[in-house]
């Protein structure tokens, strides 16, 4: 599924199988998979309740992987900040949500910046 600027949460398809399927389960997964996706493209990072899945009280996963899944988290949220992805949700399940970070344009190099 590709999102584009006309696509609007209540238009936009959606997540199939494959989408949820092709989820990113590491730091450096999520930026190898970024640096080979193009504008619209989304990488499904988590899927649950991610602020509770990251907790060290209400989660149920393990130390080492709820650890990765801080710092998948954080990264994503370092690319949104730095205008490199939008961070979508979609609800998958009644109690389950996909997190997302779809892949916006990339900024062209202005050339009196090299200079410079």
């Amino acid at each position: 599924m590709r999102l584009t600027s006309s696509a609007t949460p209540s238009k936009a398809t959606r997540l199939s199988t494959a989408d949820l399927a092709a989820l990113v389960l590491t730091e450096n997964e999520l930026c190898d998979r970024f640096a080979d996706a193009s504008p619209g493209d989304p990488l499904v990072y988590h899927i649950g309740h991610l602020p509770a899945d990251r907790d060290a009280i209400v989660s149920t996963l393990p130390a080492p992987q709820r650890a990765e899944l801080d710092r998948l988290a954080r990264r994503a949220w370092r690319m949104h900040e730095e205008g490199l992805v939008h961070l979508v949700q979609r609800r998958v399940a009644p109690d389950s949500v996909a997190y997302l970070a779809v892949i916006r344009p990339r900024p062209r190099r202005v050339a009196g910046r090299r200079a410079a």
